[in-house]
């Protein structure tokens, strides 16, 4: 009788009937040993059959469904149904088990016990967390390229990295980077911005070699100090590696992917609190996230300071509130993020003379990017906002050490110059009688940025010949600063140009679409990477 599962979950389990007897093959009486190979495989089944059923005592079934409840006296006794499976292939695969252990009958029982599957060890890096352990194959290949690499990197000189306070202290910038297979991400709701300022990190070259570096050499561990960075080389391993040419490509890119590791961290780090769906800056969001990164390598870098300072015993301690000892955070301390970003502004402040002489004080300001006025008249090209950057202005209501009013002028100036020099356009002005409102002319900016003398600070030496090539713009779509869209130009390697705009990937024709003037879309941060010596 079929019973049906919500009868039994009314009324519970009704009464067993008996089974009807086994009908099998019935074992032939012994014989002396002999190997004999098997008829086929259904005397193998009907055999292993026969000697499960035998072990039943006195078995009755209820039919619950499409299952056959089988019920022994012992089960019976204590009212615990189980049930056999009416696979034949179930039951194959158990009489092969019963002849293995039978056959290794005379071995130790320790040797019969079955293998435990083998716990995977703790990945020794990033790299290895994304290896794929399912082929041995492939692991083996990976093993003996990473130890080939390992012997060239030491006949060449080049430091191996075990920890992360390591590749923060010893890091060294790096251009040049391999191709990047390009990948669109997904717009969950207005957040080009994010999309944008991820893609042009991602091919920037010494951020880009960065990550790699960490991602190679330094031991994975979830819930550390550092989710914002752990986050961008999570994002950083969406994206495949091809030294193929966009053309051949197109038919073959990944699909595109929301880059949820990132809004995540920035969430949890409240870095950049913002709701989906609500438009926000591009350059603020690259702000806060770089400068993220920045304080999270920072605090890494204190305390392993920290943890030195105390080994050693050297007996200085900053004292905080309460006379209690405590560790001051800079944001000016050097980092990776320094290397790759980090500039130098002094500012000269020119005091009347006194006595027939004049009075100087210079001051320094670090930045990671600077931000360019481009709302007057004069200002067409990226050299004219760069020269009103440097030009002495006086200062109103300066008043000398005798406190009458005197003239004075100050002077900003680039001290240092950083690999990737970031410039952001200011677009957005506020007047008083409009509010913010956006500067949509075209500013014409080079391919090719020479650093003019009256930049420059006098004691910038070296860097009076550097010369930076165009390697990313981030384009701002619409009128309104509180609105519109955001799409970037990157150069994937050599003079490969492509535009992203979200899930869509576009190659362009060179440098020349990216330099050219669009009609509905405006230059709004540009991307500079130093040359390398030719």
């Amino acid at each position: 009788m079929q019973t049906s599962w919500s009868a039994v979950a009314k009324g519970g389990v009704p009464p067993a009937t008996a089974l009807p007897p086994v009908s099998q093959h019935q074992p032939a009486k012994k014989q002396p040993a002999k190997k004999q190979p098997l008829a086929d495989k259904s005397e193998t089944i009907d055999k292993a059959v026969t000697h499960l059923a035998e072990t039943i005592q006195a078995p009755r079934s209820v039919r619950i469904g499409e299952l056959d409840i089988i019920i022994d006296n012992s089960c019976a006794m204590h009212q615990i149904p189980y049930s056999v499976p009416r696979n034949p292939a179930f039951w194959a695969a158990q009489y092969k088990e019963y002849r293995r252990r039978k056959a290794k009958g005379s071995k130790s029982a320790e040797a019969e016990k079955l293998a435990e599957p083998v716990k995977p060890a703790k990945p020794a890096n990033w790299a290895a967390l994304f290896q794929d352990h399912n082929s041995q194959n492939s692991s083996t290949k990976v093993s003996v390229v990473g130890k080939q690499a390992a012997q060239v990197e030491e006949k060449a000189g080049v430091r191996k990295f075990t920890t992360l306070e390591d590749v923060l202290e010893n890091w060294c910038v790096k251009l040049s980077m391999p191709k990047v297979q390009p990948r669109g991400l997904v717009n969950t709701g207005n957040m080009c911005f994010m999309n944008v300022v991820l893609q042009a990190l991602l091919y920037c070259g010494p951020f880009y070699n960065l990550l790699q570096c960490i991602k190679d050499n330094v031991v994975f561990s979830f819930g550390t100090s550092t989710p914002l960075l752990e986050s961008l080389i999570m994002f950083m391993h969406e994206f495949k590696q091809d030294k193929a040419g966009l053309a051949d490509l197109e038919t073959e890119l990944e699909e595109p992917f929301v880059p949820e590791n990132v809004y995540d961290a920035l969430q949890q780090k409240n870095v950049f609190q913002t709701l989906r769906g609500q438009q926000e800056d591009a350059q603020e969001f690259m702000s806060h996230l770089v400068d993220g990164i920045h304080e999270e390598m920072a605090t890494v870098l204190q305390a392993r300071q920290a943890q030195a300072e105390r080994a050693g015993g050297s007996g200085w301690v900053e004292v905080g509130a309460k006379h209690r000892g405590g560790h001051m955070r800079s944001s000016h301390e050097a980092t990776p993020i320094t290397q790759i970003f980090g500039g130098t502004l002094q500012s000269v402040l020119t005091e009347p003379a006194v006595a027939g002489r004049a009075v100087q004080r210079a001051s320094r300001e670090p930045f990671r990017w600077l931000a360019l006025d481009v709302s007057a008249a004069e200002v067409e090209r990226l050299e004219d906002a760069l020269d009103a950057l440097a030009a002495p202005e006086t200062i109103e209501g300066f008043v000398d050490a005798k406190g009458a009013p005197a003239a004075a002028t100050k002077q900003t100036v680039l001290e240092h110059v950083p690999p990737v020099l970031v410039l952001h356009l200011k677009r957005f002005v506020f007047c008083a009688d409009e509010g913010v409102k956006k500067v949509h002319k075209f500013i014409e900016y080079p391919e090719t940025l020479a650093l003019a003398p009256q930049w420059l600070a006098r004691g910038a030496g070296r860097q009076r010949s550097r010369q930076y090539r165009l390697s990313g713009v981030i384009y701002h779509h619409g009128s309104d600063a509180s609105g519109g869209h955001y799409t970037c130009d990157v150069v994937r390697a050599g003079d490969e140009w492509v535009r992203f705009d979200d899930v869509d990937i576009s190659g362009l024709a060179g440098v020349d679409a990216a330099l050219e003037e669009k009609k509905d879309r405006t230059a709004y941060i540009l991307f500079y990477t130093i040359k390398e010596a030719e």
